[in-house]
């Protein structure tokens, strides 16, 4: 189950990030056995989770979450049947 999670920081700048199974894993390793109260927290922790692993964020998860001002699940783009890959604005209209 690919997530494409998009983090916008407090300084403006906005990063897209594909949830890593692994990433995946942790965040729920991190809370099992949690209430659904939990969610926002870890939807949080996954974007985290995420771009730790792909070295894009150095800090721990409490200095990170100082650090952004929301987290978003962004839709994946649709592909083209004929390569696989993301069609562009442009190309997706027809």
């Amino acid at each position: 189950m690919a997530v494409k999670l998009k983090v916008t920081y407090a300084d403006g700048r906005e990063v897209t990030v594909l949830a890593s199974p692994r990433a995946q894993v942790m965040a729920e390793q991190h809370f099992s056995g949690t209430p659904d109260a939990k969610r926002i927290e870890q939807s949080y922790y996954l974007a985290w989770a995420s771009l730790s692993r792909s070295g894009q964020e150095p800090s721990d998860f409490d200095t990170f979450l100082d650090a952004i001002t929301d987290v978003d699940e962004v839709e994946n783009e649709p592909a083209d049947p004929t390569t696989g890959t993301a069609l562009s604005p442009a190309d997706s209209s027809g």
